[in-house]
């Protein structure tokens, strides 16, 4: 049976912006969206956001739908302190970090 891959939880408020701001990157040409907005306003790099998304919504098929819309129906609201940011997105790399781990255990050596 393979392993489930570990999986960071966000609270709702996270998912919401979270959702909103892959919307929001996905419609760009259309101006900045309300979370692309707040992520400029809080001086946080796309990048690190992204990390977030692929611990906590690592289906790119998850990803695809909220980029496609509609957004959420809640509005998008920044979640974190600077330190509660800093501390999530910690906690996001350990979770990735641990996916590799399982799959490198996975993986057999073949020499010949």
């Amino acid at each position: 049976m393979p392993s489930k891959q570990p999986l960071m939880k966000l609270c709702p408020e996270e998912g919401v912006f979270l959702r909103h701001w892959l919307f929001d990157e996905y419609h760009y040409k259309s101006g900045a969206g309300p979370a692309k907005r707040l992520q400029i306003e809080h001086r946080v790099v796309p990048a690190e956001l992204s990390v977030l998304i692929a611990a906590a919504i690592p289906d790119p098929a998850d990803q695809k739908l909220a980029a496609l819309g509609p957004p959420p129906a809640d509005e998008a609201e920044w979640p974190w302190t600077e330190e509660g940011f800093r501390a999530r997105l910690q906690e996001a790399r350990t979770v990735l970090a641990a996916r590799r781990q399982d799959k490198s255990d996975g993986v057999v050596s073949v020499a010949g």
